[in-house]
């Protein structure tokens, strides 16, 4: 029998005994497993450099015992040294090299991405609205809802994990009593008080006037007026003319993350430079007053909010910030047509527009998450982890053993998670997939339960809860992530420069979860 038979027959015996084994056994035994190859991979160098730092110091004190180093320094004072005038212009430019390199790796990078503050929207309190509202609109007969319809909505309200106390903009809240109004007079109240709201408190909050902001970034996904939002927003804030403006739209819930990313590339290559990102969804001119069940489901989950952040790479800026980009990992499964069509606004049977979200939802997130965190992972994760990975491939893939594929454990990377709180389901499915613990979950399940979802800018409320409710000490890494139409997939992880435990506005009436 061959070494690789032989090899093979002793990796499946391994394989079965650990099989064998009970689950708390088994499971106590890889984690100290992993304990002890994360120790010494960590500490592998140094302990490397042990015995070479002992047989050093040894030599060394030989040399003195003998008078050998002593020799050596009194030859050394009495010899000559004569350079020629090439030998010294070499030695000169040695050493203007080595100063170069020096200060050249220590100075501060250009295209470094600071997160100076964020804020997000808390309503007014009249707009709250329950579910018994909702209820009583989609009920009003001119809205146009069957009773099939109306028992549909009731049921995916009351599984979907959503809260009492949302928020509606006001002409949707007329709608409990008669037949809501889409208007474009309506629609531009709602959507840029959304945004000069948030975008003043930031300013606020950082001491910046508007002649200060240098580059504004506007996300709506499905509103999109002439002139655009991005224009609305610079001629309320009257900002410079210099200013550099960008207005996104149809990038679904991952139209923040993208913002940030278009920032980032901006930041990399002007010194000095202040960008604001401001985003939020329109909800009244996104109603949906057809039947078709698939394109009923964002009428219940879909609700008011807002962001406003600014990033930065002005020196003024680095000490106040809060954060640094440090990774922005983007995937786009566009070309596949399963993907394209999981989220899409179209017209239903009888010509009635509305964003249609498909069964296949669920398996293209998957297959967009499984794609970004193979490219996220490298960069984050410590050695440790990608060594089982790729251990556990070769045994499965090589060996052909039978085991589950390893997902890295993405707590080892990261101390706080702000994952697209898009629906009950959804965040209980990717929080399985993730391994995280249940405080770890909370930041997703809490803000939808409280806000719903507020597209672009949900990840960044569960980022609010974070510091409100768990804070974030000086050096914890945070991972964002976010889906979107289309199909995409988005992180961007940052390190906190400082402490931050402030409790935000939209948290201010809530006492702890």
């Amino acid at each position: 029998m061959g070494r690789g038979a032989s090899g093979s027959l002793q990796g499946q015996e391994i394989a079965g005994a650990l099989s064998r084994m009970p689950d708390e056994t088994r499971t106590k035994l890889l984690g100290a497993g992993k304990s002890l190859l994360r120790f010494t991979l960590s500490r592998g160098p140094a302990l490397a450099l042990l015995p070479v730092a002992a047989w050093t110091a040894e030599k060394a004190i030989d040399m003195h015992k003998s008078g050998e180093i002593h020799r050596l320094w009194e030859e050394a004072q009495t010899s000559e040294y004569s350079f020629t005038v090439w030998h010294a212009l070499c030695l000169q430019a040695a050493v203007v090299a080595v100063v170069a390199l020096f200060f050249y790796f220590l100075r501060p990078g250009k295209g470094s991405t600071y997160l100076v503050d964020f804020y997000c929207l808390r309503p007014p309190t009249r707009m709250e609205s329950s579910r018994a509202d909702m209820s009583q609109g989609i009920r009003i007969p001119e809205n146009g809802y069957s009773e099939q319809s109306v028992q549909f909505m009731d049921k995916v309200m009351e599984i979907s994990g959503l809260g009492d106390r949302t928020f509606l903009p006001d002409e949707v809240q007329k709608g409990k009593y008669q037949k809501v109004e889409a208007t474009m007079a309506g629609a531009r109240v709602e959507t840029e008080t959304a945004l000069n709201v948030s975008i003043q408190h930031v300013l606020d909050r950082c001491g910046l006037k508007p002649h200060q902001i240098d580059g504004l970034i506007v996300n709506c996904s499905a509103f999109n007026p002439t002139p655009s939002l991005s224009a609305a927003v610079v001629n309320h804030f009257k900002f410079k003319s210099s200013i550099r403006t960008f207005n996104l739209s149809g990038m679904g819930c991952a139209a923040s993350v993208i913002g940030v990313d278009l920032a980032m590339e901006m930041l990399a290559n002007n010194r000095n430079m202040r960008i604001m990102i401001a985003g939020t969804e329109n909800i009244l001119m996104n109603l949906y007053n057809g039947n078709q069940r698939s394109m009923l489901i964002t009428n219940c989950i879909f609700r008011l909010g807002g962001v406003a952040l600014l990033l930065s790479n002005h020196p003024a800026d680095r000490r106040r910030a809060k954060y640094r980009l440090t990774h922005m990992v983007r995937t786009h499964l566009g070309g596949v047509d399963e993907a394209y069509n999981a989220v899409i606004q179209k017209e239903d049977d009888e010509g009635k527009v509305g964003v249609k979200i498909g069964k296949e939802l669920m398996k293209v997130a998957g297959m967009a998450l499984k794609v970004n965190i193979t490219r996220l992972g490298p960069k984050v994760l410590p050695i440790s982890e990608q060594l089982i990975f790729a251990a556990n491939f070769v045994l499965r893939k090589v060996f052909g053993l039978s085991m589950k594929p390893y997902v890295p454990d993405f707590t080892t990377a990261f101390e706080h998670f702000c994952i697209h709180p898009g629906g009950k389901a959804v965040i209980e499915e990717v929080s399985k997939q993730l391994k995280l613990r249940p405080e770890q979950s909370l930041p997703m399940l809490v803000p939808f339960e409280r806000y719903g979802n507020t597209s672009s800018s949900s990840t960044w409320y569960a980022w609010s809860y974070v510091e409100t409710f768990q804070g974030v000490k000086k050096g914890d890494r945070v991972w964002q992530l976010a889906f979107g139409s289309g199909f995409k997939c988005c992180s961007a992880v940052w390190v906190a420069l400082r402490k931050n435990d402030e409790k935000h506005d939209a948290w201010m009436d809530v006492e702890s979860y």
